[in-house]
């Protein structure tokens, strides 16, 4: 974690390192013209200074971006953080790249810079540390050439690296295939920017270039492009709300919630006895407990959960309990009791009833309360479900039990950081609290830092790409995204070794949807520059190239539940290819 201090103090070399024999326009911001270096090799190394400054600089700010969110996984928002939070706050820097890139009066050369930041993010994202996660989270096969999770042994063997894969689930399944889906949906934009400037290009005789920019006057109200722009502006907003809206539903599900609650409720009512009724719901909570603390979820966050699941369970019983109370009074008596385990299809007899309004009365006070009363249930089925599963084989239990052993030492529970240890505050709540405002203020100073320094490096990296003879965008789409999301691609593959098909959904599903935002987030800023800076769209075989690479990994995850070392290389190889087909594209077909 960068200290804020040790990150302006870095910004503060930056802007103080100098070219001898500049002119006085250098001087004129606070940051260095690349421009205004020597042509010669000193002037190179002066540059290559300047940069890696601005290297050192970004990691800091891209790092306290990914250290808070990180800190948002010991929060009840935690699930939103691989979906949303993540790509969200990692799709900073390239939008401040793709805006800064389109300002100035050189908009239109650096506008390549934004164009390669964008597509090689998008491109490095859903390669590299797919990739990478593969790698790390794999497991050995079994003779189906399924992923062997449920063993007592290490699920990996030394050295093997072809006979392994990983896969999700039927449940992580379906999540990355709807995230794929979001994925495929929100490249739509890319297709309806093309098709205005393919019009553009057709209404005015040619390729649109800087040479004949004044003569197309994009800015015109009547410019295909720019209304092509507006029309792609407004589906990226769009998509970009459906899709947090998408997120909010799926992880909150409140309607599920209430479903599962008619569901026990009606069940109980229709014959069956309580523990048919509502083991199927405590089982449902219990694992729900258990993939949080096996994702890395915070004790205190597993609590919450373990409260929320509670309330459920009250809403449950609620009916049954205030039906026998007759006097309002929100306690039970022991022939109270008895009647509501008779009407839950449970009867008891006197003795039985005696015992079990015993351990129903924690607080012994001869009454039960409707807390004691669910508390009281919850332990009676436990208790019932153990004493059904001590008559099973005890072959059967054993292997069962060397499971459930196996899960728990794989399993890896993300430790709270020392300053947010549960005992250093009186309350939860505090402490949540406190997890919070320390998110905030990384998650806040990290992007005021990429924020400043997006603009200089961009300059930098078409001063580089002019030096060298090579375009800004071929530089920007292998430099940028391992400046801007290099903490993402090293996240995806830490949280993959914890060798989970839950680690892997999270992992699947942060690498997706780090490609919607790009799709929406940062195509939103690109269409806004096309659309009022009066900037053209040249970008036929970038598109092509983004939408290629799009289309191999959706059908990657649509198509193949388990995936292997060759899937990872064939997924690795889609990287190089996209620069490939960009070169190919505009130097032997002739497209731009």
């Amino acid at each position: 974690m960068a200290p804020a201090h040790t990150v302006l103090g870095l910004a503060l070399l930056a802007t103080r390192i100098r070219a001898d024999e500049t002119d006085d326009d250098a001087t004129d911001s606070i940051f260095i013209d690349p421009d205004s270096f020597p042509d010669d090799w000193y002037g190179g190394l002066q540059l290559t200074q300047l940069f890696l400054a601005y290297c050192v600089i970004l990691y800091f700010g891209c790092n306290m971006i990914s250290d808070g969110a990180e800190l948002l996984m010991l929060t009840p928002y935690s699930k939103l953080v691989g979906a949303v939070i993540l790509p969200i706050l990692g799709a900073v820097p390239d939008g401040a790249i793709v805006l800064f890139s389109g300002i100035g009066p050189d908009a239109q050369t650096n506008l390549d810079v934004g164009v390669g930041a964008l597509a090689g993010s998008t491109v490095m994202l859903i390669t590299i540390p797919w990739f990478l996660a593969i790698y790390g989270g794999r497991v050995d096969l079994d003779s189906n050439g399924q992923p062997k999770y449920a063993t007592k042994k290490k699920r990996l063997t030394e050295g093997n690296l072809w006979d392994a894969g990983v896969c999700t689930g039927e449940t992580g399944s379906i999540v990355v295939r709807n995230m794929a889906y979001w994925m495929a949906i929100t490249s739509i934009p890319y297709l309806v920017i093309e098709v205005g400037a393919l019009i553009a290009e057709a209404e005015n005789g040619g390729i649109l270039n800087q040479q004949n920019l004044d003569d197309v006057t994009l800015e015109s109200e009547g410019s295909p492009e720019r209304v092509y722009a507006i029309v792609g502006t407004l589906m990226t907003i769009g998509f970009f709300l459906a899709y947090l809206k998408y997120q909010n539903d799926r992880t909150s599900s409140p309607s599920v919630a209430s479903k599962q609650v008619r569901a026990v409720q009606n069940t109980v009512s229709g014959g069956q006895g309580l523990v048919a009724a509502v083991r199927p719901l405590l089982e449902a909570m219990e694992k729900q407990e258990q993939e949080m603390s096996q994702t890395g979820a915070s004790q205190s966050l597993i609590q919450a959960e373990s409260k929320r699941s509670m309330t459920m369970l009250q809403n449950v019983l609620r009916p049954f309990f205030s039906k026998y109370d007759v006097d309002g009074s929100g306690t039970l008596e022991t022939s109270e009791l008895g009647r509501v385990f008779m009407d839950l299809n449970e009867p008891k007899s006197a003795h039985e009833l005696e015992a079990l309004f015993k351990n129903f009365d924690t607080d012994q006070s001869g009454e039960i309360s409707f807390v004691e009363f669910c508390d009281g249930v919850r332990s009676y089925i436990g208790k019932k479900k153990a004493n059904e599963s001590a008559a099973v084989d005890r072959t059967s239990s054993r292997v069962e039990e060397e499971s459930k052993e196996d899960d728990g030492d794989e399993s890896e529970e993300e430790e709270c950081p020392d300053e947010f240890a549960q005992e250093k505050f009186k309350t939860i709540e505090e402490q949540q609290a406190a997890i919070k405002r320390s998110a905030a203020y990384l998650c806040g100073v990290g992007t005021i830092v990429v924020l400043i320094f997006s603009d200089p490096i961009s300059d930098v990296l078409t001063a580089i790409g002019e030096r060298i003879g090579v375009n800004a965008f071929y530089v920007a789409f292998v430099v940028a995204p391992l400046i801007t999301n290099g903490s993402e691609l090293m996240a995806s593959y830490t949280f993959a070794q914890k060798k989970t098909m839950k680690s892997m959904t999270v992992a699947y599903e942060q690498l997706l949807g780090a490609a919607v935002m790009n799709n929406t987030y940062c195509l939103f800023i690109f269409l806004i520059l096309i659309a009022t800076q009066g900037l053209y769209w040249n970008y036929t075989a970038e598109v092509i190239a983004i939408l290629l690479a799009e289309l191999c990994v959706f059908v990657v995850a649509t198509q193949f539940k388990v995936h292997t070392m060759k899937t990872a290389l064939a997924v690795l190889a889609i990287y190089p290819a996209t620069i490939l087909v960009v070169w190919m594209l505009e130097t032997l077909a002739g497209i731009s």
